[in-house]
């Protein structure tokens, strides 16, 4: 085996080196701007201030992850029988502790960075002992190889990672026995290996990394035999080897490449497009600048330094200067003529606007240019601009939504395999919390789906103005929970969601009120008794009423029924104090 994978870890070496190594990295190079490098012959006698960019590759990246991620990735839990109903709010809110923990919402931005540059976005779900929970990571795309004679990543049958990890951690693993170490075999420290740096990282970076000693270990993982090993090339050994039941990598890409199942990045379908709009902006930026208007002299009747002492001078003052001639000088406008300028080609602008659209044509993430919805506040403008930019996208959401939710399975498969101890996890939706234990996910079986995200939907002001023009239906609707609808508005209006009373203090005020309530009537009915027969609480009544009508008397203020007398006509008023008259 170790002589059949070294072939194997050659060959994948090779092939990255010679169809992947350079389009990743000048994509990510483009990523950051870096369009030219003084070390390039094209740029070496280019002064860099008449040098112009755009940065498509940017604006492509940062629209995947607005448009493709939502600010929270989450998964939402399927159960696969009966017996794992009741766990649903349980589950979901033991999957919500997990991503949290491992920032799941910057490990996948992460990724779905290097599936717009690189093809491919690589998630590897693990376990911790010492935390006790699953560990998500992005992996670097070219740090992993695997099958290419396959179509589709559930059908790859072998993984290779590269790992290179201290030379301090290597002696840790095998003092604790992780490693094993053949009899005679000798592993020494190296340096990292070069073909796994950039060009932007080598110099100052790669002396950095020198200063430390590495080892390069490959991780293979064979699917059909089961097995994972970790090989040391330099020692064409296997230093570990064990059983596995599922593979740790989670691999999407946005773009099927057609032949296998290395996917295809679409920024590098664009990359001559953004040299193309980057050269022409740099010669309009040249023309810009001799377009700016500059004064010729004639030398040979005025010097330089009479010209410069004649600018340099304050406002009114006097400047003596020595012609060359002086009735020639006498005619000052004779002396300057004006530098020739060039114009601003239409055609060389146009064509950076096709080229711009080309772009757009070819990749859906450019043409969803980000700002495109600005001023769009209505519920109707946003779902046609969110169904509109969505079109195109949609495919490429459900890959990135794949692989997320196979993270979410692997992670509560090794939850209800390796958990120990006993977790409180907040119930979904709700203030509760639960304990959750390795028992009480042994009888759960669930399937997770993506929460997907609805711009519409997290949208405050369009939420608000959707429920205000629904609100009488809504409201008047018996199949609607008022509360629920309460919460929504109250959400919608970016109020603390503490102000809305939980049920428990609405039942304490319910069960409040009706105590007064038959407080009220005991006291009402005592004092109909009238006199000592309407008892003690009757009597207190009444004097506590009193002593409120004198203190209201003393303060000016109306009582109730005063209030009301005096809001009636006075024939009306009349007839209340005095009653009807006899006969009428």
């Amino acid at each position: 085996m170790p002589p059949k994978l070294s072939s194997l870890i050659d060959r994948h070496e090779r092939y990255y080196k010679r169809n992947e190594k350079k389009d990743f990295d000048k994509a990510r190079r483009f990523y950051r701007g870096d369009f030219y490098s003084t070390k390039r012959a094209n740029v070496e006698h280019v002064d860099r201030l008449l040098l112009c960019s755009k940065n498509l590759i940017y604006a492509i990246a940062d629209t995947a992850v607005s448009s493709l991620l939502g600010p929270n990735p989450q998964v939402a839990c399927v159960p696969r029988n009966p017996q794992s109903q009741d766990a649903m709010l349980t589950v979901n809110g033991l999957m919500e502790f997990v991503f949290d923990e491992n920032r799941m919402r910057r490990r996948a931005a992460t990724a779905l960075i290097d599936a717009v540059l690189c093809k491919r976005g690589i998630f590897k779900t693990g376990w911790n002992s010492k935390k006790d929970r699953p560990v998500i990571k992005s992996v670097d795309p070219s740090r992993l190889f695997f099958d290419l004679t396959v179509r589709d990543v559930d059908d790859i049958s072998y993984w290779i990672e590269v790992t290179v990890i201290s030379y301090e951690e290597f002696k840790n693993r095998v003092v604790s026995g992780v490693y094993q170490i053949p009899p005679g075999v000798d592993i020494q420290p190296d340096r990292y290996p070069s073909w796994l740096v950039t060009d932007a990282q080598k110099g100052d970076v790669q002396t950095v990394r020198d200063a430390f000693q590495w080892v390069t270990v490959y991780e293979y993982y064979n699917v059909e035999e089961g097995t994972v090993q970790h090989y040391v090339k330099q020692a064409d050994t296997v230093i570990f080897e064990d059983k596995i039941d599922y593979v740790p990598y989670s691999m999407f890409s946005l773009n099927q490449s057609g032949i296998d199942c290395t996917g295809l990045s679409e920024v590098q379908l664009v990359l001559n497009q953004q040299e193309t709009v980057n050269d022409l902006l740099s010669h309009l930026k040249e023309i810009a600048y001799l377009q700016i208007p500059r004064i010729l002299y004639d030398a040979g009747r005025i010097t330089e330094e009479d010209l410069n002492k004649a600018v340099a001078a304050t406002t009114g003052s006097f400047v003596g200067i020595r012609p060359e001639n002086s009735e020639a000088l006498r005619t000052l406008n004779t002396l300057f003529f004006p530098m020739p300028t060039p114009d601003t080609p239409a055609s060389v602008v146009s064509f950076v606007d096709r080229q711009e659209n080309d772009a757009a044509f070819i990749s859906a993430l450019a043409e969803a240019a980000r700002g495109q919805v600005a001023g769009a506040r209505t519920a109707t403008e946003m779902a046609i601009i969110d169904a509109q930019m969505r079109t195109r996208l949609a495919t490429r959401e459900g890959h990135l939504n794949d692989a997320i939710e196979d993270v979410g399975r692997k992670a509560f498969y090794l939850m209800r395999k390796y958990m120990t101890g006993e977790k409180m996890v907040r119930i979904s939706g709700s203030r509760n919390w639960e304990a959750v234990s390795f028992a009480t996910l042994q009888d759960v079986d669930m399937d997770f789906k993506m929460v997907s995200y609805n711009p519409v939907r997290k949208n405050p002001a369009v939420m608000v103005e959707s429920i205000i023009q629904m609100l009488p239906f809504l409201a008047q609707n018996p199949n609607v929970d008022f509360r629920m609808l309460t919460e929504q508005v109250i959400a919608g209006l970016g109020f603390p969601s503490r102000m809305l009373k939980s049920e428990e203090m609405l039942e304490q005020e319910q069960q409040a009120a009706m105590q007064q309530q038959e407080q009220a009537v005991a006291a009402e009915q005592q004092r109909s008794l009238g006199g000592a027969a309407a008892g003690a609480p009757a009597l207190a009544a009444e004097a506590i009423a009193q002593d409120d009508a004198e203190a209201a008397a003393a303060s000016g203020e109306l009582s109730p029924d005063e209030e009301l007398l005096a809001s009636l006509p006075p024939e009306i008023a009349e007839l209340l104090l005095t009653g009807a008259p006899q006969g009428a």
